[in-house]
């Protein structure tokens, strides 16, 4: 609670970003997001596919493009826009990574007013096939990774490929330069952000740290 005064207070000297905390931050928004973001992914795939009637294969494409675009874009986005700057998202991630448990999220009206352009634009004026296909898989991605993100922070599943995963994100908690990938490790062994030798140890030992990162001696499930 400290640490998310001590952050609210720093907002409080930007009024427009201390709104945006406050409409990304608590449970309304955080679970409206896992129903609205879903109900969007669902509305893009049914215009694209009966409405433009975009053909199942091209479908198909441009939703396995978006899905690859979408893990390429959790790690850049995670890296250089939450990670970097003095913007509302830097700021609000910051808000999480002191007080992991936490619930924020980007503020939902913001996710649908963005995708009701993108559809509005490309897919309602233009009649653009593929579009909303590859926008669909994007918003999908971005589902399971608040969903991978909040099973991160609040459950210890015991599956030995998931704790690996868990264990790749505590360490960023730890580590706030190295292992921005929540969903996958792909990208930050392909750009040499993944742990190195210096953080080995608690790689080792991330399967008995708790939601903050601090080491427990035992979890309890």
């Amino acid at each position: 609670m400290a640490a998310y005064l001590k952050i609210k207070t720093q907002f409080l000297a930007h009024p427009g970003e201390s709104h945006l905390v406050n409409l990304a931050s608590g449970g309304f928004n955080y679970w409206m997001s896992f129903v609205s973001d879903p109900l969007t992914v669902l509305f893009f795939l049914f215009w694209e596919a009966f409405i433009l009637r975009t053909s199942p294969i091209g479908l198909a494409l441009s939703y396995g493009a978006g899905l690859l675009g979408w893990s390429l874009l959790e790690y850049t986005f995670h890296r250089w826009v939450y990670h970097k700057g003095r913007t509302p998202a830097h700021h609000g991630h910051k808000l999480h990574h002191e007080s992991p448990q936490m619930l924020i999220a980007m503020p939902w009206l913001i996710v649908t007013a963005f995708m009701s352009c993108v559809w509005y634009v490309f897919a309602y004026r233009l009649h653009l096939h593929f579009v909303l296909g590859f926008f669909a898989a994007l918003l999908t991605g971005f589902v399971f990774y608040g969903l991978f993100h909040h099973i991160h922070h609040h459950f210890h599943f015991q599956n030995p490929r998931y704790r690996k995963l868990r264990a790749h994100h505590i360490i960023h908690h730890q580590y706030p330069n190295v292992n921005f990938g929540v969903t996958s490790r792909l990208w930050d062994h392909v750009f040499g952000t993944a742990y190195s030798k210096e953080v080995k140890r608690a790689r080792a030992n991330a399967e008995s740290l708790d939601d903050r990162g601090m080491p427990v001696s035992v979890i309890s499930d």
